[in-house]
């Protein structure tokens, strides 16, 4: 794992949030010393989800009467980070694995709030 990517994972576990990250990001370059993150021209991906209490929490399914959209439980919905960052070859992975607390489940703080099991506040150790 290079420097700028232990930095980045350094950084994601002392403060989790949008804009922090983006805001880090912004600061980074690859290779060809071109902005890692281009938030200049930032490509917008909505996903419908619809919340169904069938769902198990934590998990999606493709919605078959719309399809392109997907089905969660209204918890999983809550527990969702509503912006993700996505990226080219040379992105760094921001994944963060924490284990929550009250269910023991692990979580990867990009994706959640708080936790999608139980709703419990994830916090890093």
């Amino acid at each position: 794992m290079s420097s700028k990517e232990n930095d980045i994972r350094r950084y994601l576990q002392e403060k989790y949030d949008a804009d922090s990250v983006k805001k880090k990001l912004e600061t980074y370059s690859n290779a060809a010393n071109m902005p890692l993150f281009d938030s200049q021209h930032p490509i917008e991906v909505k996903v419908q989800i619809r919340p169904d209490n069938r769902i198990k929490p934590a998990l999606f399914k493709p919605d078959l009467e719309q399809p392109g959209h997907y089905l969660a439980h209204p918890q999983t919905i809550r527990a969702m980070r509503k912006d993700l960052f996505m990226g080219g070859e040379d992105f760094v992975d921001l994944e963060v694995i924490v284990q929550c607390h009250s269910c023991q489940q692990n979580l990867d703080l990009q994706f959640w709030k708080c936790c999608p099991y139980c709703e419990a506040e994830l916090k890093i150790d």
